[in-house]
């Protein structure tokens, strides 16, 4: 048995990270015996326990817990050394032979702690952080992990560190299998039926993630042909005054009803049930769940080229790649493939095929090896 004490730092919200953190941890293979630690008490922590695990909070400084990646305060910086200590401590009272740090949080207090402990840590790398993030980042990896794990090449290529291990996120398969009548999939988001095609975009609500610039896409796309446009999700962990900036662009836009906001879903299938195309306008998006997610319901993805998903994407075949930030191209992939039913068809077919690089059995037995090699 290998005892892995995994490291997140949130309990309470989860996202698409959280997701993929739950589809690892269900399956794991056996001769992994899992100790989940979290920053937070909540409805991802009850999940995991009503899944079985074993889970224990490890309560962060309130300095440390309201620092974001784009402003760290020097309050919170001075709270890290003891909370590294703290944490140390009960890394060695749990006896794991290896450590496994997932998010950013995580990363700058499960692997130092884990290096005092003299345990070996391997950090699952989910973000592309930008300026003195980044170097601090890569700064404790090189130092305090024996492995490391991208969730893409671009987000490897971000940290350019030896022994890092590219593993697509895991996407549930039955995804597919639950997808739902498109009548009565609208009924239940409260959306009324339309003949006309939808276009959505799915996820947090977030800057970077490109919300404003789908409704830009929107607008060029509206100016070809009728279509509908739905904005999936919440700002649930920063960026609340840019949910609000995108009612008023949606109006200035002059979108009217063509642009519906559907709140947050813990179980999106229904979303996708009633797209014909999905999405991803991020500003170098690190992976792209929601492609995958997506494929899994016969529903190919427009992203740009600076996206991990394009990684993914088989251009012209399961989805489309246009160049990095051209808007305007973007809209034309769409009304292109919605003036073209039976290219449109074909490429949902081929867009199923997708899941099968992120079967959650699959994703597990990477990471496992890597947590092995690491212990050994």
């Amino acid at each position: 048995m290998l005892r892995v004490a995994f490291v997140d730092q949130t309990g309470s919200e989860s996202g698409g990270a959280q997701e993929s953190f739950a589809l690892l941890l269900r399956h794991l293979p056996e001769w992994i015996e899992p100790e989940v630690i979290l920053f937070h008490e909540g409805a991802f922590a009850h999940r995991l326990r009503a899944a079985g695990l074993p889970v224990g909070i490890f309560t962060i400084p309130s300095a440390i817990d309201a620092g974001k990646r784009e402003r760290v305060s020097l309050r919170g910086i001075a709270s890290v050394p003891a909370s590294v200590l703290e944490l140390s401590g009960r890394l060695e009272e749990l006896r794991v032979n290896v450590v496994y740090t997932h998010t950013v949080k995580a990363h700058f207090l499960g692997a130092p702690a884990a290096r005092l402990a003299g345990i070996p840590c391997v950090m699952h790398f989910r973000d592309i952080l930008e300026g003195v993030a980044s170097m601090a980042l890569r700064t404790v990896a090189s130092h305090c992990s024996k492995e490391r794990i991208a969730i893409s090449r671009a987000v490897a290529d971000t940290y350019r560190l030896t022994s890092t291990h590219v593993i697509l996120n895991p996407v549930d398969p039955s995804a597919s299998a639950a997808q739902g009548d498109r009548a009565q999939a609208a009924a239940r988001l409260e959306l009324p039926p339309t003949q006309a095609p939808t276009i959505g975009i799915v996820g947090r609500i977030n800057r970077w993630k490109g919300q404003d610039r789908f409704l830009r896409i929107a607008r060029r796309v509206l100016d070809r042909l009728d279509a509908r446009f739905l904005i999936v999700g919440s700002a649930i962990f920063r960026d609340h005054d840019f949910a609000t900036n995108l009612l008023h662009s949606a109006r200035d836009l002059g979108l009217g009803d063509t642009v519906r906001f559907v709140p947050w879903l813990h179980d999106v299938n229904d979303a996708y049930a009633l797209l014909d195309l999905n999405c991803i306008c991020s500003q170098r998006e690190p992976f792209g769940r929601t492609c995958i997610e997506a494929a899994a319901h016969g529903v190919p993805t427009v992203c740009f080229a600076d996206a991990g998903a394009a990684e993914i994407i088989e251009n012209g075949l399961n989805g489309v790649v246009v160049g990095a930030g051209d808007e305007e191209r973007f809209a034309l992939a769409i009304c292109e493939l919605l003036r073209s039913p039976q290219r449109l068809s074909v490429m949902k077919q081929n867009a199923r095929k997708l899941v099968d690089l992120c079967l959650p059995a699959r994703h597990a037995s990477a990471v496992a090896g890597v947590l092995a090699q690491a212990a050994a």
